[in-house]
């Protein structure tokens, strides 16, 4: 449910970016989505158990998705909280993100054709993030970017 409201709001920012405009802007440089995500700690939880429910998830689905040119996660490392997480995704284009996410459900599916167990491992996984999250699409300019 709360990945299909993920991809809704996905949709819906598409078609707005797309019919304002900026869409040609985007054909110079991949398209990279930013979401946010606060951790929490669940009662025996660890960092190694959640880092592990994530490489299975990875595994399974990130690594396979050929609409994902590059995946990358970053837990907060120092200061006062240590609950943000971001994970970086980028796509060639618009086109390649909602063709990634139509990928990723099918993989999920694939991975755990079982509906109950497939809830089961992403209640798991979910149990170490707070039910909020952000996102947000960035145009790179490949112009100005390193590599």
């Amino acid at each position: 449910m709360k990945r299909t409201i993920v991809y809704l709001v996905f949709a819906a920012t598409i078609i707005v970016f797309a019919s304002s405009g900026l869409c040609a802007q985007a054909m110079d440089g991949h398209v990279v989505n930013i979401q946010s995500l606060k951790t929490k700690w669940p009662e025996k939880g660890s960092v190694g158990a959640r880092d592990s429910l994530i490489a299975i998830y990875n595994d399974n689905v990130v690594k396979k998705n050929d609409n994902i040119l590059s995946h990358r996660e970053y837990s907060h490392y120092f200061t006062g909280s240590s609950q943000d997480y971001l994970v970086v995704e980028e796509y060639n284009d618009l086109a390649g993100m909602e063709a990634a996410f139509k990928m990723s459900d099918d993989l999920e599916k694939k991975a755990w054709p079982d509906a109950a167990k497939r809830k089961a491992f992403f209640d798991a996984m979910g149990a170490y993030f707070e039910n909020w999250h952000g996102d947000a699409l960035y145009h790179m300019n490949s112009k100005l970017s390193k590599n």
